[in-house]
């Protein structure tokens, strides 16, 4: 083997791509027997195995494959018709196969188990003649198969626990084969644009080029934290970040999977379950092309083969049993995945029986996880929460696919463990849902930097909703209740809040409760809020969805171990510009520790009762000659801050680089008609949402989000104003956007 390694590496990939494709177009099969385009490409995959077999020496594999091809024959020509034995044996033959490739690849050789008895059983269903069908329904022996399409079309084959549609398999040989393919249906030709433009890396080295990419961030973020006035070394600077941001971007993506890599391999486990159960199960899959970190993909193959192994036991119901409730015999199965908010929902839902809420209760209260009293006044939601518990089970008896209580605990258990979240819902005799929420990617994520008691935290920012500031004159939001029970008011709801320093025990005197900055999160259903002393820069942000560029920054993660892990407070750890160490929090750490309610409760106010439409709102600036602007806040976009130098001139107008193209710039001031006054140290940029990327206004700072008190007024426009209205009590000009949106685009960066 030795001095075919490379050659015999390239066979057992290929030859393990075959076979996975082989499952799932011999469920296909099973659904439309008379298929003849599918039959012919899974008699073409056997056979190229089998011919790769004898080459390389795999004696044991090369008989097994020419047993399965003998079969395959006899359904091709027409002499077999595919029943469930025909099925059943084709598939012991693909895992039997699959067996001594795993072997091939662990020791060099086919292993010791004989599989000569699985050759003869081939044998003799090939030769059953009480399964030849009537002549006039046979196909043609001469018949001569489409060639097969050289890509999938559609995520999961259809079998009768399948449901999508079909799918045309990859039909790409290895070159070792190229000679030993089937005269009589030769594979067709594989297109050039697949080889040219793709080639296998050793996943190794995609870890270490992320590794490196993390430490030159890390670099850029030291780099852009020395202040120098020397323009060449400002320009390279910003070169360096931008060339570092798209390096980062593009080496994620080379770790981003598919999760159809993980679901492709279900249907046949549904398949298998269902037989075994002796249930009929219509199995759904969608959403197979969203994609992960590989790592993350291969994390949730596990947690996944739990849930639909639960559904298929327990949750969907006997053929029987679903007729005489009403029900279709043949049960329901889905599998969905999707983007939302940052992060993959996976989704495993079912239309079977449900969970019995009371017996939940009833099994929480025996194992005494909870008194009677305490678990009747649970919401069902966090009754269900329960099923997660180690041991916890109410299925009747334990069965060989589950029923023993760990399936569920192991979920929750290795979800978490990737920074992922489980929830379920369940209606008794409707069925049940159970979501999965992971992260894209666990390398590099951007973060919220914020000081508390003298120490920094990085908070991941797809957790973060908006940031309050608090004021000593009792102006805006405050935080009301009890010493152990805050909350503060926040457009008609009330949301606990969390004092981070006492929290973390990083002072001994309580904070002020009106001073610092609120910083609300959101982790699964449950908002609360974080009172910290402020950002990284000092600067506080005013708006729901902006975060401040100096306080928000990309880290780079890494992993923290004994005591700091045990706590479960923190996720990991990163190194600043400055080289400073910074934890980062665990939210869903410190929503258990800090006993969050699971609901939001609502309170009544105005807003809240109103059947109107909400009020318009506006982000507030002061421009560098004094004056009181604002922009509709449905237009913006975030706010940024640019040095001076980084500000170029490009003809008669200038504009800021922002990823890659250049973002025309207006001063509110010359919007307004006059010249701006003074110079500032850093350039606030309101980037405005428009066509091709949108343009910035640059300000001389944000004074606040408010809601409009009065309608606008557009006789007191004046040049560059819509209108006015009164936000906060004051009058305030309005910034026409549309005056300045012609002309706007942004140009290509070079």
């Amino acid at each position: 083997m030795n001095d075919n390694s490379e050659f015999i590496g390239e066979f057992l990939v290929e030859s393990s791509e075959n076979l996975d494709q082989l499952d799932k177009d011999l469920l296909a099969l099973e659904s439309q027997p008379d298929d003849q385009q599918r039959l012919a490409s899974i008699f073409r995959m056997v056979h190229t195995i089998k011919g790769n077999s004898g080459f390389f020496g795999f004696s044991k594999l090369g008989a097994l494959a020419h047993s399965g091809e003998h079969l395959l024959g006899r359904l091709r020509d027409g002499k077999l018709t595919l029943d469930g034995r025909v099925a059943g044996t084709l598939y012991s033959m693909v895992d039997a196969v699959r067996t001594i490739l795993q072997s091939i690849e662990a020791t060099g050789g086919e292993g010791e188990h004989d599989y000569r008895e699985l050759s003869q059983t081939l044998a003799a269903v090939a030769a059953d003649a009480s399964a030849a069908p009537a002549p006039s329904a046979a196909a043609p022996a001469s018949a001569t198969p489409a060639p097969p399409v050289a890509a999938e079309t559609a995520a999961v084959p259809t079998a009768p626990v399948a449901e999508t549609a079909p799918a045309a398999p990859p039909n790409a040989v290895p070159a070792s084969a190229a000679l030993q393919s089937a005269p009589a249906a030769p594979a067709a030709p594989v297109a050039p644009a697949s080889t040219e433009t793709t080639v296998r890396v050793d996943v190794g080295v995609l870890a270490s080029i992320l590794d490196l990419v993390g430490e030159l961030v890390l670099a850029r973020n030291q780099l852009r934290s020395i202040d120098s006035d020397d323009p060449a070394v400002q320009a390279v600077t910003h070169r360096i970040h931008a060339v570092t941001g798209a390096l980062q971007e593009a080496a994620v993506k080379t770790r981003m999977q598919p999760v159809e890599q993980v679901f492709s391999k279900f249907p046949r486990t549904v398949r298998d379950l269902a037989v075994g159960c002796g249930k009929e199960v219509q199995f759904v899959v969608d959403g197979g092309e969203t994609e992960l970190d590989r790592t993350l993909v291969e994390a949730i193959r596990d947690p996944l083969t739990h849930l639909i192994r639960n559904a298929v036991d327990h949750g969907i119901e006997p053929p029987e049993t679903r007729a005489a409730r009403g029900k279709s015999r043949t049960g329901r199965l889905a599998l969905r995945a999707f983007n939302e908010s940052g992060r993959v929902t996976i989704e495993v839902s079912d239309d079977g029986a449900g969970i019995a809420v009371q017996a939940v209760r009833d099994k929480a209260v025996a194992r005494g996880l909870v008194s009677r009293a305490e678990v009747d006044a649970l919401p069902e939601d966090r009754v269900l929460q329960f099923i997660f518990e180690p041991g916890f089970s109410t299925a009747a008896q334990v069965t060989s696919v589950s029923g023993r209580g760990v399936g569920m605990d192991v979920v929750k258990t290795n979800i978490e463990a990737i920074g992922g979240t489980v929830d379920i819902h369940s209606r008794p005799g409707l069925g049940t849902t159970v979501r999965v929420h992971v992260p894209l990617t666990l390398a590099i994520l951007p973060a919220l930097v914020v000081r508390c008691g003298g120490e920094r935290f990085a908070i991941p920012q797809s957790a973060v909703s908006e940031l309050v500031p608090l004021r000593p004159d009792r102006s805006g939001p405050r935080i009301e209740g009890l010493a152990d029970a805050p909350v503060m008011r926040v457009r008609g709801r009330l949301v606990p809040v969390v004092f981070l320093d006492q929290f973390l025990r990083l002072r001994e005197a309580p904070a002020r409760r009106d001073e610092g900055t609120v910083v609300l999160v959101k982790v699964d259903d449950r908002e609360f809020g974080l009172v910290v002393d402020g950002m990284q820069s000092g600067a506080t942000l005013r708006r729901r969805d902006l975060l401040d560029a100096a306080s928000l920054c990309t880290i780079v993660v890494k992993p923290i171990g004994g005591l700091l892990a045990g706590l479960g407070l923190y996720s990991g750890a990163t190194v600043l510009g400055d080289g400073g160490v910074v934890l980062i929090l665990d939210l869903r750490g410190v929503l258990r520790s800090a006993n969050i309610p699971p609901l939001n409760r609502e309170v009544e106010s105005s807003a809240a009762k109103s059947d109107g439409p909400p009020p318009d709102r506006y982000l507030v600036c002061s421009t560098h000659s004094g004056r009181r602007v604002a922009l509709p806040l449905a237009d913006v976009v975030r706010l940024e801050q640019y040095r001076p130098a980084e500000v170029q001139t490009v003809g008669a107008r200038r504009v800021v680089r922002r990823g890659d193209t250049f973002t025309p710039l207006h001063d509110a001031d010359e919007l307004l008609g006059q010249l701006p006054v003074g110079t500032a140290a850093t350039v606030n940029v309101v980037v405005v949402d428009g066509v091709q990327g949108g343009y910035g206004v640059a300000v001389e700072s944000i004074v606040d989000v408010l809601e409009a008190e009065s309608p606008l007024q557009a006789g007191l426009s004046v040049r560059g104003v819509a209108g006015t209205r009164a936000l906060g009590g004051i009058a305030t000009e309005v910034l026409d956007l549309g005056c300045v949106a012609s002309g706007a685009e942004p140009i290509p960066a070079l």
